[in-house]
């Protein structure tokens, strides 16, 4: 297995234009922050390998993200209707959501996690190695990249104020 290069594909993955409407919905206060979203559904992926809950094997590993998409495509819904009710909401007491001024950014970037997840997917099945610890790794490493993409952000966001 060639962590750098794994590693190196999956920081392709976070281009320039992703980055930047995660640092807006920072500095605007939405409560979406799709560097943790994609953070805590690994985890919960290595969790369920760690614990073996998931065995390391492609059948299982592809039945666990089938899993991820049924539950993505759930939460599209969710978090559509819980947009409406809150712009519903809002209308009726006349105050804005903080949130509500970065909606197109956060719509944007929901819409991308389903192609960026699919595209880790299909990187995490190149790079498997059938072996729990090996597997582990992947997950491990990816949590670090999503660590230092977060911290990056953070850094970048203080030094424009």
């Amino acid at each position: 297995m060639n962590l750098s290069e794994f590693e190196r594909e999956v920081k392709e993955l976070f281009d320039a234009d992703l980055v930047e409407r995660a640092k807006n919905l920072k500095k605007s206060g939405n409560i979406f922050n799709p560097i943790f979203y994609i953070f805590f559904t690994r985890i919960v992926e290595l969790s369920a390998i760690i614990n073996d809950m998931v065995l390391p094997n492609r059948y299982e590993l592809e039945e666990l993200f089938r899993t991820r998409k049924d539950f993505l495509q759930i939460d599209y819904g969710t978090i559509g209707e819980t947009i409406r009710r809150a712009w519903l909401y809002e209308r009726e007491r006349g105050v804005e959501f903080t949130f509500s001024n970065s909606v197109e950014d956060m719509l944007y970037l929901l819409y991308r996690m389903g192609k960026l997840q699919g595209k880790l997917d299909r990187i995490i099945m190149k790079y498997a190695e059938w072996e729990k610890n090996k597997l582990a790794e992947l997950y491990f490493t990816i949590l670090k990249i999503l660590l230092e993409l977060e911290d990056r952000i953070n850094r970048e966001i203080r030094e424009e104020a």
